[in-house]
């Protein structure tokens, strides 16, 4: 991908950051992302709808690519959590605190979690770029995170499992476990247990999984 195509995620043109605001505004007051229109996006950004197609080529694209930079910032915040102060147990305790804190009050990610976990339908023109920019959401640098935390788990005597594969694997089961609870709840449809519980449950599966 070109260095311009990368920067609409790490650095993104301010009228194009205006459009990710606005998208992100738009879904977290309850718009359905299926139904937005690029006029709803630029209204909202403050810009002219010609200006949109300077930048991209349909509201799939602009919708798809503040989803990125939403996860892009999102992944920052997890990273100075993974590069910060505090023991294995602690981090990972506070990854799920952060996913849950996020999921209640930003609709943007909870729509991407449900989307993730198969609870949203998205239309198929969405679905189809959203798929073709999966390589993008890909290279974020989760898989990076991951290693980076559980290296410090095996430092520690917490993690024994020597495959980065499989360690990868029983992260993210866990994050998903933690968010099916998350996405039970904001249905209205709350699971037996309490999100807290869910997320000791889910650590402690994590630990027993490493070894």
């Amino acid at each position: 991908m070109i260095e311009r195509e990368r920067n609409m995620f790490t650095n993104p043109p301010e009228k194009v950051l205006l459009m990710y605001r606005a998208v992100t505004e738009l879904v977290n007051g309850g718009a359905d992302v299926n139904a937005i229109k690029v006029s709803d996006i630029t209204n909202r950004a403050g810009i002219g709808k010609g200006t949109a197609y300077e930048y991209f080529s349909s509201k799939e694209e602009i919708i798809t690519n503040a989803i990125i930079y939403d996860v892009t910032k999102k992944r920052d915040k997890i990273a100075a959590i993974v590069d910060g102060e505090g023991s294995f147990p602690e981090k990972v305790g506070r990854i799920f605190d952060f996913i849950a804190e996020k999921f209640c009050d930003n609709r943007m990610f909870c729509m991407l979690v449900r989307i993730g976990t198969g609870s949203y339908e998205i239309a198929e023109p969405l679905r189809l770029e959203y798929e073709k920019m999966q390589p993008e959401i890909d290279g974020i640098g989760m898989e990076t995170l991951c290693d980076r935390l559980m290296e410090q788990g095996i430092r520690e005597g917490v993690v024994h499992e020597p495959d980065p594969s499989l360690r990868r694997m029983a992260f993210g089961a866990q994050v998903i476990a933690v968010a099916i609870c998350l996405v039970a709840e904001e249905k209205g449809k709350p699971m037996p247990v309490s999100v807290e519980r869910a997320k000791k449950f889910a650590y402690t599966s994590l630990v027993k999984s490493l070894n």
